[in-house]
């Protein structure tokens, strides 16, 4: 079992890699049994988070093979001395023999069988934990029925006594592609909600993105003893700062302030000015060399909290010779789409975000000179944004974001940063990353405007664009943790927080890079 992040946890597989990997293991080691060994492995995590062995084990047996891990779960934990109750969701004449094997296992060690029917009264009891193994990676339609109500009943029960779930695989209900509850038209979706999953074989995408993030709680991936190597390919990687294999070198004595690049924030119309200020000062506080704002509209020309950003306009701006970050704040106006289409014709490498998106996605001929640039873009939507560029509505976006990130990456020849709860990170190719990095305190106006400014500034630094997609989106997340770590947020946290945060987290990565084995 893990617990500490290797690299094979960070490679993300999909469900159908899963079961290939089952597949192949089951014929090449047929005397192994994996559904020993995954129960062995959820009892073995169980121990780990009861407080208190004095109440019993609530534990939820699905259809499944899920149920037959759960039943194998119950087994081991009731050998080693703790009282077990197994609501049993399933006909176990339908269990696959290794299944039938472990519910007669459980049955032989004085393990307590009851009905799901009986739910409300079996939580009257207090319960160190409850090990969900309703359903695992194999389940395509919403939970309906007497199986919704339960899991209902527990989540609910898990709230108010303050009692843990332990989820096997993926929590029930997850989609461990997608990460979103499955739901469909008419029946709306529900899911265990996890304290702890402990997921088998390898790590899979669901469990950190969309719907993930909320009900999978900490993931613990045990790879069963299998071989690691000579696996499918992984559908993504997670972004995970130790694992990358760029870094942003250490400043040399022997600098100035054209080492570090120079960034120009195009954005800040009437009524906006904010989102262009938040912009450029992410862009200072991330070490661009020099910073440049200019306003559409030139309302200002002074930051007196940070003169250090230079305020000027389209004739004293040299687009060429920085990176650009357009659309924080810009408006929908003619001019604005002017001076949109002057910075896709130009050889800048652009940073595009907000109005500036909007834009594109409501105009054939911005789309087709962003498409054709051969200098690089990133893009930088929300789910809303994202939308609108592929002409879909926000739930479609949602329903698999990685496939979305794609195909924007893609059908724009940019590099794509999908914001939101582990937000996707796409280049031209495909190479999908997704963020653990983050919290709801970024869910406030003006957090993208930060992650615009502060994209610009580590290329204007010398990152390629898909190399600063994954460190921007780290920092910006991990900024948000560390002030909600010291007690600033997730409620109340506003954009103007991140980007001292933002400086702190990128030092510390360059030293943690930089310092000897």
């Amino acid at each position: 079992m893990m617990n500490v992040i290797k690299f094979a946890d960070l490679e993300l597989l999909s469900s159908d890699a899963i079961r290939e990997i089952e597949q192949k293991y089951t014929i090449d080691y047929p005397h192994i049994n994996l559904m020993k060994k995954a129960g062995k492995a959820t009892a073995n995590q169980a121990r780990q988070l009861i407080n208190s062995s004095s109440h019993p084990i609530l534990v939820l047996a699905g259809p499944g093979n899920n149920g037959g891990d759960a039943c194998g779960a119950a087994a081991d934990l009731a050998k080693n001395g703790y009282k077990v109750i197994v609501v049993l969701c399933a006909d176990t004449d339908n269990y696959s023999p290794q299944g039938k094997k472990q519910f007669e296992k459980a049955l032989a060690r004085k393990v307590i069988f009851k009905n799901a029917d009986d739910i409300k009264i079996i939580l009257k009891v207090q319960y160190s934990l409850v090990i969900d193994g309703l359903f695992g990676i194999g389940l395509t339609r919403p939970i309906a029925g007497s199986i919704k109500e339960l899991i209902h009943c527990v989540n609910d029960y898990s709230r108010r006594m303050q009692v843990r779930i332990l989820s096997i695989d993926v929590p029930s209900g997850l989609n461990p592609d997608t990460g979103v509850v499955i739901s469909n038209d008419n029946e709306e979706g529900i899911a265990i909600c996890a304290h702890t999953t402990i997921t088998f074989l390898a790590n899979k995408p669901g469990l950190y993105t969309a719907d993930g993030k909320d009900f999978a709680g900490n993931i613990v991936v045990c790879d069963l003893d299998t071989p690691t190597t000579n696996r499918p390919a992984p559908l993504a990687l997670l972004n995970h700062a130790p694992s990358f294999n760029f870094c942003l070198a250490p400043r040399k004595q022997n600098s100035n302030k054209g080492s570090f690049g120079n960034v120009v924030v195009i954005g800040g119309a009437k009524g906006m000015i904010g989102a262009g200020v938040l912009a450029a000062r992410s862009a200072l506080f991330a070490g661009a060399g020099k910073v440049i704002l200019w306003l559409p509209d030139q309302s200002i020309s002074y930051d007196p909290h940070h003169p250090e950003i230079m305020y000027m306009d389209q004739a004293d701006t040299e687009l060429d010779k920085a990176i650009v970050v357009i659309g924080p704040g810009i408006g929908n106006s003619e001019r604005a789409k002017h001076i949109l289409n002057m910075a896709l014709l130009s050889d800048a490498t652009l940073v595009i975000d907000a109005d500036a998106l909007n834009l594109i996605a409501e105009d054939k001929d911005l789309q087709t000179n962003l498409i054709s640039r051969t200098s690089a873009s990133v893009l930088t939507p929300h789910p809303l944004e994202a939308a609108r560029l592929l002409n879909q509505t926000t739930r479609q976006i949602q329903s698999d974001r990685l496939i979305a990130a794609s195909t924007l990456a893609k059908k724009f020849n940019s590099v794509v940063i999908l914001k939101g709860s582990g937000s996707i990170i796409c280049n031209q190719v495909g190479d999908l990353r997704i963020n653990k990095t983050g919290n709801p305190g970024l869910a406030t106006g003006g957090t993208g405007d930060v992650l615009a400014g502060l994209c610009g500034s580590l290329i204007a630094q010398g990152l390629s664009t898909f190399d600063c997609a994954q460190l921007a989106t780290w920092a910006h997340g991990a900024a948000a943790d560390e002030l909600v770590k010291h007690g600033i947020g997730p409620i109340g946290l506003n954009a103007s927080e991140l980007p001292e945060a933002i400086r702190h987290c990128l030092n510390t990565f360059v030293a943690s890079q930089n310092t000897p084995d």
